[in-house]
Order: structure tokens, then sequence, then C-alpha cells
């Protein structure tokens, strides 16, 4: 019998309480099939590209800025219950492929999560469910669901499940802005463990960790990530290894794989952060399925060197999908649940029926 611990639950009445007068906003999440881009349907059912370290609204237009139309669906945290629109500011720039606009997430006043808030009078936070598009030995139909302004999230079924967000950790203190990114950071206190063993990096200190929906793997700086895939090779050994595939270096046989209902059997790496919670990455985040016979071990080198502008480490969208992320601008913190296919629940399946 699944239960939930108390002090989650108190968690889960905190953020519940914390909107005031209006209904958090629901939109679908589609991953695509080519850009490996997660769009929400925000302009008239066309797709805007969500990106947490772009701090406006963007469409193509003439000048500087414009006014825009958007809409979602005012939610439960079960289910829709009706169509809500807009007016929002939006700045001009060129659209990305395959969406019309940007839908920009970053810890900024004229991002959507704040325009959000401002005009439905809900909290300045948001909850990202990304989907996985079936490829990595979840299930996932490439659709997930996005809830701005607080409160419950709810996955079906069965219906009398209890919110994932009792699920949440606590809240790890975000970071200042990076190097000028206004995007999410937070503190790796005690680096990055392989296996449950440290990684030795080079240098001291906390490694900065960032957050993105538009780097599709986990980029790491060229010092933490030499040594983060020689201790993956290492844990793994050498019976199921192939050549690689770019851009990864370490390929394996996924035959030779065992399948759990975490994906496939690896070594786990956890993003060890501040407060002593883990960011913990199973086989079905970390092993990207390149073709039917060969899975990847999905983190790829960033550039940069120690010390420099670039983050220690960036958990692309692969990483991040099939967990419930909680960011609240209000407490400047991070939330998120460990995989949620482990524990019988996936981001394909928010019931998007809209309640009577």
């Amino acid at each position: 019998m699944w239960q939930s611990k108390p002090v989650l639950m108190l968690l889960l009445l905190a953020v519940s309480t914390v909107a005031t007068s209006g209904k958090p906003l629901l939109t679908k999440i589609t991953k695509g099939a080519s850009t490996a881009l997660y769009t929400a349907p925000l302009s008239a059912g066309r797709p805007l590209v969500l990106d947490l370290s772009a701090p406006a609204i963007t469409t193509p237009c003439s000048g500087q800025t414009t006014t825009v139309t958007l809409s979602a669906n005012s939610t439960n945290g079960s289910n829709p219950l009706s169509s809500v629109s807009f007016a929002a500011t939006a700045t001009c720039a060129a659209a990305p492929s395959g969406a019309v606009g940007v839908a920009g997430l970053a810890r900024s006043s004229a991002s959507f999560p704040a325009q959000v808030a401002s005009t439905q009078k809900v909290a300045n936070s948001f909850a990202l469910c990304l989907p996985s598009d079936g490829r990595t030995g979840f299930s996932g139909n490439g659709v997930g669901a996005a809830i701005f302004g607080g409160g419950p999230f709810f996955l079906a079924p069965p219906a009398d499940r209890p919110s994932i967000t009792t699920l949440l950790s606590d809240g790890i203190p975000l970071r200042q802005p990076f190097s000028g990114n206004p995007g999410y950071f937070v503190s790796a206190t005690n680096g990055i463990a392989i296996d449950g063993t440290r990684v030795a990096v080079s240098g001291s200190g906390a490694l900065v960790v960032g957050l993105s929906t538009t780097i599709p793997y986990a980029q790491l700086r060229s010092d933490v990530y030499r040594p983060v895939i020689a201790a993956f090779d290492r844990a793994m050994g050498a019976s199921a290894k192939v050549a690689a595939v770019a851009p990864f270096e370490l390929c394996y046989d996924s035959s030779k794989l065992a399948p759990t209902r975490f994906g496939y059997l690896v070594p786990n790496v956890d993003v060890m952060l501040e407060g002593g919670t883990n960011w913990t990455v199973v086989g079905g985040n970390s092993m990207a399925q390149v073709n039917s016979g060969t899975a990847c071990f999905a983190f790829v080198r960033s550039g940069g060197s120690t010390g420099s502008a670039t983050p220690a480490v960036v958990i692309g969208g692969f990483q991040m999908e099939n967990k419930l992320v909680v960011l609240d601008n209000s407490k400047k913190t991070l939330s998120f649940t460990q995989n949620l296919p482990g524990m019988g629940f996936s981001c394909s399946n928010f019931n998007f029926t809209k309640a009577a």
C-alpha cells in the first residue's frame, strides 16, 4: 500500500495554500521527435518552446516588444477545468524550428511564469513533468504536463492515488544567476557519485549545477566529464561495451542490459546537492537508445574548464523526463521527485479530460 510521509504532506499543504485568488494554469507538454525540444500549445493552440534559460516570452514581430494573447486551462491539479486566455508582453525574436515562439521560464519579471502569476493572481511557481518518447525503457507517448501557479499535481491511473507533489524533495536553495544567465542553478556541495562512490574531481568547492529544457542530454564541463566517464566505464565493465555512437563516448549492447521499471539496470549517477538531497539519474534517464541494439551513456562534454563561466553540470531534458520538477520563484527553491516510473507513475498519464 502506497503511503506518503507526514513531512511531505505538510509540504503539499504549504504548496496548495500559496496561491491567492486565482486557479493555476495547466498545459500539455509535447516532445518534438526531430528537435527533442519540449513545447506547449499556449498560442492559440500553436506551440511555444519551454526554455528554462530564457527570461521572456518571444515571438516573431516588428519592433522590440508586442502584446500576445496566450491560453491554457485552469486546473484543480487533476483535470483541466476551463479555458483561460490572457494578454502577455512578448519580446520580438525569431521562432525556433517547429514552434511559433518561446515561453521563457527563467527568473525574470517578463517570464511566462511571472506573467501567469501576475495576471491570474497565483503563485510564481511552476511544475514540469517532461514526457518520455517511449525509447528509454519507460512507457510514454511524448506528452507530459505543466502546471503554473502552485497546487497539487495528480497522475492517473488509478484515481485514488495521492498527488505526486507529496513525493517532492525538500526545497533546495537556488543560486544567484550564474555568469549573467537568468536560468536555474543549484550547488552540488558533495559532488557526483557513480554507483555510490564519489567521483574525484580536480579543484575544490561545490559544483554549480544548471537545469536546461533545451539541451537534450546532460553536459559536463571538461574537468568533470573525464572522471565521470572513467568512473561509469569502470562500474559497467567491458562485457556489454560496443563502439561509440556520436555524440556519446560509452555505448553498450542493449540486449545485454537487464530491463527494470527504472530503465536499464546500470550504475546510478547521483548529483549530490546542497542539503543532502541527491538528483539521482537511473538507467531510464542515463541510457539513450540510439538504435534497436545500442544504448549509450547520455552525458556529453560541454567544454570550459575549472573556474570558467561554464557550469560544472547542466542537467538536460533527457535527465529531467519522468520526474516532477517544481521551481518556486517566490521561495527561490528547486524541488523534485525521484524517478516516477519506478513508483508506478508516468508523466504521460495526466488526465486531460475536462472536469464536468
